[in-house]
């Protein structure tokens, strides 16, 4: 199941001091960002990327977001949130680290942490630092041989590195990239104890992956109660809290 942490009783949506900073830091820290948008009518579509200002956690402008799902669907419902969890400065990686360090343990205690490339990569090490647990580089970023991305062992993975492995990373959608790494870590004599990741876009992703791989699937957040927070808080409007609402439940 997956641990979203609602220690405290006191806060509307459960947030320790540690994630109430986190989550008012994920919308008003800003950082200069890649958007895909779309352009044109139904049947003639053409996407631009081009850079904005925009929050870790951003709410769609005109034409937004488009995302991966777009270039096999260019008429799928275009995303109304944006995460952008990559090349994040230095104090909110090491905020996300404390964060997901107040996650209750349940189950085997990890000798060491990895990340899932690459936005998993400095989460796990700063969870590392906050915690003592031994970081490792295990996975890496690999093609098939139809062209398409995947994860897999790192090549230069050294036989001491061994043994039961917390994995790190930024979100949980459908969970595929979540099943690659499991399996990539197992084929080299990996045990993981469990997925740990920031927010659960509760898209499916978690059940799918606990079912499949049988393994405990952490998170910092789930989506909705970050959203619940943020509308209670004024952070966001009605509109953008019931656009994304109706997006998860497409």
């Amino acid at each position: 199941m997956s641990l979203p942490n609602r220690e405290n009783p006191c806060h509307p949506e459960g947030l320790t001091p540690i994630q109430k900073k986190l989550a008012d830091l994920l919308v008003s820290e800003k950082t200069i960002a890649k958007v895909t948008r779309r352009h044109g009518n139904p049947g003639n579509r053409t996407f631009q990327t081009d850079e904005r200002e925009m929050g870790i956690i951003d709410f769609a402008q005109e034409g937004e977001f488009a995302i991966k799902e777009h270039d096999f669907n260019p008429e799928a419902p275009l995303s109304p949130l944006y995460i952008n969890l990559r090349n994040l400065p230095i104090a909110i990686s090491h905020q996300i680290g404390l964060a997901m360090a107040q996650i209750p343990e349940d189950g085997l205690k990890p000798e060491w942490c990895v990340g899932i490339p690459d936005a998993g990569i400095p989460l796990a090490i700063s969870y590392a630092t906050v915690t003592g647990i031994d970081y490792g580089l295990a996975l890496q970023k690999g093609i098939t041989t139809d062209g398409k991305r995947k994860i897999e062992p790192y090549t230069r993975h050294p036989s001491y590195f061994k043994g039961k492995v917390r994995i790190i990373d930024d979100v949980m959608s459908q969970g595929h990239s979540k099943i690659e790494a499991v399996n990539a870590l197992r084929s080299i004599g990996f045990e993981p104890t469990d997925l740990t990741i920031l927010i659960d876009r509760e898209q499916g992703g978690k059940a799918y992956v606990e079912r499949e791989l049988n393994i405990l699937v952490r998170s910092v957040f789930t989506l909705t109660q970050l959203l619940d927070y943020y509308l209670r808080t004024g952070q966001v409007t009605q509109e953008q809290y019931v656009s994304v609402m109706q997006y998860l439940d497409t």
